[in-house]
């Protein structure tokens, strides 16, 4: 699936925050789960969070915009 067709179907605004969501998202699993258990993934991180994304699992909604 492209970017377009993910924001498309996400009806997220811009790719800024669809990355922004990935990134979150990406970083909870980081932490939530063991370093061997990322690594029995059938896909590599980035492509399971946005697969994640596109199955509406995760959305807009839950971007917490942390200020650094």
């Amino acid at each position: 699936m492209s970017t377009d067709e993910l924001l498309r179907k996400t009806g997220i605004a811009n790719k800024y925050l669809l990355t922004r969501l990935a990134i979150q998202k990406m970083r909870e699993l980081v932490r939530e789960r063991d370093k061997r258990s990322l690594e029995k993934l059938k896909n590599k991180l980035p492509i399971f969070v946005l697969k994640q994304i596109a199955e509406g699992k995760m959305k807009i909604d839950n971007l917490k915009l942390e200020l650094k």
